[in-house]
């Protein structure tokens, strides 16, 4: 078993009230590996384990100014997690911890198997910059860039975003009102902007030089996937020729179409 994330922390059945978040009974360990949630109670020493497979969504939510992973289960129950960092003998909620703890859900329940390229906290504008109010219609989230997609998984709601690599017709950067968002035009004529942040204080706020490089590392994969797909154009107008009759073939045909014979 690899462990992907261990904390303190705090685990309870339901909504949570301001007097579970800070109850010493509901203390314990978080881990998380490959395919398992687990929790051990400080208290008690009792295991409580969740499979991830098991999990139907995941959210991460403020209630009392206080950070929390929301879990809800293919049964229909919800769990609350509250990672804790401990500074000297006292515990204090994380935003950091627990925007690690949604990021690591999100890659092994949405991303799969997808090498990462590029990740960071972001927020998703569902459309052109030019049509839309910028603090109505926005998702706040996690964003990975992988050699086949952008993923996008809300913080607050249930969205998840897919953008394929091979769809995507165009990249900029676009600045409004000082703040630089990186637009994606899609095929068929969608639009959508990011906007990343950083964690600074307890807040999420702009990290132009995440852009940058999000806008780097996108544009670079973009380039390796249309010279890979013209490669495949390529090679299926040319063909391969059949060894007994000489004639073109599709490359995927096991028998030859002209003489019979297999390849």
């Amino acid at each position: 078993m690899t462990i992907l994330y261990k904390s303190s922390g705090s685990f309870n059945t339901g909504i949570p009230t301001y007097r579970s978040f800070i109850s010493k009974r509901s203390r314990g360990v978080i881990i998380l590996d490959e395919s398992t949630l687990s929790f051990e109670s400080e208290v008690d020493k009792i295991v409580f384990h969740i499979k991830l497979v098991e999990i139907q969504d995941f959210f991460m939510r403020f209630r009392f100014s206080i950070p929390y992973i929301e879990l809800k289960t293919i049964n229909r129950t919800t769990y609350t997690i509250y990672p804790l960092r401990k500074h000297k003998n006292s515990y204090n909620s994380s935003l950091v911890m627990t925007e690690e703890l949604f990021r690591e859900l999100a890659r092994l329940i949405c991303n799969k198997d997808q090498p990462i390229l590029f990740d960071a906290i972001g927020v998703l504008y569902p459309d052109s910059l030019q049509n839309i109010d910028l603090k109505e219609k926005s998702f706040q989230g996690h964003i990975f860039l992988t050699e086949n997609y952008i993923l996008f998984k809300s913080f607050q709601t249930d969205i998840i975003k897919n953008i394929k690599i091979i769809e995507i017709k165009g990249i900029i950067i676009e600045i409004v009102d000082s703040t630089r968002y990186v637009t994606i035009e899609t095929l068929e004529g969608y639009n959508f902007s990011f906007l990343f942040l950083k964690e600074k204080r307890r807040k999420f706020i702009e990290d132009k030089i995440k852009t940058e490089k999000f806008y780097d590392v996108l544009n670079n994969t973009k380039i390796y996937k249309d010279s890979e797909k013209l490669i495949e154009v390529e090679q299926e107008k040319k063909g391969i020729k059949c060894l007994f009759c000489g004639n073109k073939i599709n490359p995927d045909d096991s028998k030859c179409p002209y003489c019979g014979n297999n390849i």
